[in-house]
């Protein structure tokens, strides 16, 4: 059989590396700013004496829930082409918020939210949902060949989001103050990079498989080829991939409504409980306002990501419930970014961005050769959160010049390492499976994608508070000790996915040795 149309051209599989690392690093600057938005809606309002407003604040909590709803719905439903809906996202956030809405990229909070800030942070949520949820059902959907390393791309994207962000502000002109500049340049060329891969891929999978037999006289007779692998529905000549796993996005339905009952029970506490007018509370009732404010939202993303978990286990045991905790995990990571400058330190950000996507090609490469060597997800977990404390203030004060570098670094190469191995693991592993039931997959892959937008939406202003960017620095902590659990469980599970296939591999030495009965 003449193998090589079936084998994804190489051209194909580079564009959707381009296109997965622009998706991502939109995903990680815009979809992000979306989860901090939300996540502080109903703190900025009227601080810290004023009246919150119910109506906005659910608007704009409703926003970060949107956000993963609709890329778990996008990723898992198969008449959903991937590139073509990652376009559309992307298109939609640019046009509506840029355009229309003149909010493009400075998502900042308000007191209160204004009616057309709510519509614009709704609008980016679609867009960032479409945008990954896209991507994540062309990554699913793909040939194998083509399918881990569009992942590792889509990995490094979310890395050095933060540096591709702020090179293109370099491009565009004077730096920070070019932001919408910046903006609009890394839409265009993301979108451009979405349409190449988008027409590769469907000229590549349009064209039919044939295998050439010779007949019984040696004349070349064509016989059907094999069924091929199932690829994005909608396109020419492909048979459909089965029935989306529905589930998942029940799964994350739940979860966001979850997260969204506990941060709304928050701002009731907050509401009741926060300082009065006439300034006769203590200084106890204000520490337990801040605590409920910046500690409650732990207990929410915790209770959030149990469930998505326990699904995944049911869905993927061990190899998918560790891409869900370390999706996790890497939100509120993800959320506090490289804290990259290109205008001031041109040469340290340079080597943060190579240093993260080395890590994401080694955590990728380690999940394709040697995945049970080590639990590489944890390790890379464990130092990404040791840079956490190195961010606050008091802590870069005795740090000059060092200050950036010594945060960045570390979490360039722990979340590289980490997301570059969980993505390919995810993507790799099920073999088979994967291949006959896509939709899986990328249920799967929507299931982590989904925990890292309510993580980041629950812990956004935790991880902002242990910056020391308030009034209080009590919560610095937090976000690390939070990830280094997460660690801890993602060793566990490796141990336990180790001893099953050790129970799996004896079992069948043993049938084996016995051979069939009589």
């Amino acid at each position: 059989m003449d193998g090589s149309t079936r084998t994804p051209p190489a051209a194909a599989t580079v564009a959707g590396a381009v296109a997965a690392v622009a998706v991502g690093a939109y995903f990680g600057t815009r979809g992000l700013a979306v989860a901090r938005q939300a996540g502080f809606a109903d703190l900025v309002q009227g601080f810290p004496t004023g009246s919150l407003q119910l109506d906005r604040t659910l608007v704009a909590l409703g926003a970060g829930a949107l956000l993963a709803v609709v890329l778990a719905t996008v990723a898992v439903v198969d008449r959903l082409p991937g590139w073509p809906v990652a376009l559309a996202g992307l298109a939609l956030d640019y046009v509506a918020g840029e355009v229309v809405l003149r909010q493009g990229a400075a998502l900042v909070p308000q007191q209160p939210p204004t009616a057309e800030q709510l519509l614009a942070v709704l609008v980016a949520a679609t867009g960032a949902g479409l945008a990954l949820g896209g991507a994540l059902s062309a990554v699913a959907r793909s040939a194998p060949v083509r399918r881990w390393p569009v992942a590792a791309a889509l990995a490094a994207g979310l890395v050095v989001g933060p540096g591709m962000e702020d090179l293109f502000r370099l491009a565009a002109g004077d730096g920070v103050a070019s932001g919408g500049r910046g903006w609009s340049a890394q839409v265009g060329v993301s979108v451009l990079a979405v349409v190449v891969a988008a027409v590769l891929h469907h000229r590549e999978s349009g064209r039919p498989a044939r295998t050439a037999t010779a007949g019984p006289a040696g004349t070349p007779t064509a016989e059907p080829a094999e069924p091929a692998e199932p690829a994005e529905p909608g396109e020419p000549g492909r048979r459909p991939a089965g029935r989306a796993p529905i589930g998942a996005v029940v799964a994350t339905a739940v979860a966001a409504v979850l997260t969204l009952a506990g941060l709304v029970t928050r701002w009731w506490v907050v509401d009741v409980f926060r300082l009065s007018p006439d300034g006769l509370v203590g200084p106890r009732r204000a520490q337990f306002v801040e605590s409920v404010a910046y500690f409650s939202p732990v207990a929410v993303a915790v209770v959030a990501g149990l469930v998505l978990v326990g699904y995944a286990w049911r869905t993927g045991r061990a190899t998918a419930a560790r891409w869900v905790v370390l999706g996790f995990a890497t939100g509120p990571l993800l959320l506090l970014g490289l804290r990259l400058g290109f205008v001031a330190e041109r040469a340290q950000a340079y080597l943060v961005l190579l240093a993260g996507v080395a890590a994401v090609v080694a955590g990728a490469t380690l999940a394709r050769l040697r995945p049970g060597l080590l639990p590489w997800d944890a390790v890379g977990l464990l130092l990404a959160a040791l840079a956490v404390p190195f961010a606050a203030p008091t802590v870069q004060a005795e740090l000059p010049g060092t200050g950036t570098l010594v945060v960045s670094l570390p979490s360039a190469l722990g979340l590289g390492l980490a997301l570059g191995f969980g993505l390919v693991l995810v993507v790799t592993t099920p073999g088979a499976d994967a291949d006959r039931e896509p939709g899986r997959t990328a249920g799967v892959l929507a299931l982590g994608a989904a925990a890292i937008a309510l993580s980041a939406l629950a812990l956004a202003p935790t991880v902002i508070r242990g910056l020391g960017l308030g009034p209080s620095e009590g919560v610095a902590l937090t976000v690390p000790m939070l990830v280094a659990v997460s660690a801890l469980v993602l060793v566990l599970l490796f141990g336990f996915g180790r001893a099953v296939d050790r129970i799996r591999r004896d079992l069948r030495a043993e049938a084996t040795t016995e051979g069939p009965r009589p």
